[in-house]
């Protein structure tokens, strides 16, 4: 085993036990790397950390627990895995849902540009691992992207708007295809539930402004 399999296994154990700081400081070595790529059990880790951190404080300490969440997957080597993307874009989710309801509104546009890049870098990778757009796997990126324009609805911008809503009329025109009844239903579903969240995003932007 190597010393990296190592300092991850022992992360592994550190967060079971609820020592949270101890399990980042295990593996910061190779989470302070830009560029690093996370193999499939690494992802796992770093998923298991951050939700279990991020949930297990008190919510004065949220924002700073998620911050320094932002750390272990901001600037990584996006893999073309399903598994992998979907472990990877429920990370991104957790940590900055969370942010949304405690940063300061001075935060919000510098966190929503962060959030922004990566999720670019996302929806890159989801083409090429999802290849129709109607797979209800592509579409749950799309999904968790849409709650968080609609959460950061005051500073979020058009293009991204535009992306989710785009994404879900070229799926509901793709149709049915070649899924099974079940997996037509979610993947259904989730068109239906982006179209909605930028739809109401839309509007509740309109009323800001007009305010």
């Amino acid at each position: 085993m190597s010393s990296r399999d190592e300092a991850f296994a022992k992360a592994r154990k550190l967060n079971d036990s609820e020592k949270f700081d101890e399990a980042m400081e295990e593996i910061s070595e190779w989470t302070s790397q830009d560029g690093i790529e996370y193999t499939l059990p690494e992802i796992e880790t770093i998923n298991a950390i951050i939700s279990d951190k991020t949930t297990s404080c008190t919510f004065e300490d949220k924002k700073d627990a998620c911050l320094s969440c932002i750390d272990l997957i901001e600037g990584a080597k996006l893999v073309k895995d399903a598994r992998w993307l979907e472990m990877y874009n429920e990370s991104v989710y957790d940590v900055f849902s969370k942010l949304s309801r405690c940063a300061r509104e001075e935060e919000r546009e510098q966190l929503w540009n962060r959030l922004k890049e990566i999720y670019y870098e996302i929806t890159l990778a989801v083409k090429k691992t999802w290849k129709d757009k109607n797979s209800p796997g592509g579409l749950a990126i799309y999904l968790s992207f849409s709650k968080l324009v609609k959460s950061y609805l005051d500073v979020a911008d058009e293009e991204s708007f535009k992306m989710c809503d785009n994404f879900a009329k070229e799926a509901k025109f793709v149709g049915k295809g070649k899924l099974d009844d079940d997996e037509w239903k979610e993947a259904n579903k989730a068109i239906e539930t982006i179209k909605k969240n930028i739809s109401d995003a839309k509007h509740e932007k309109e009323l800001i402004i007009d305010d």
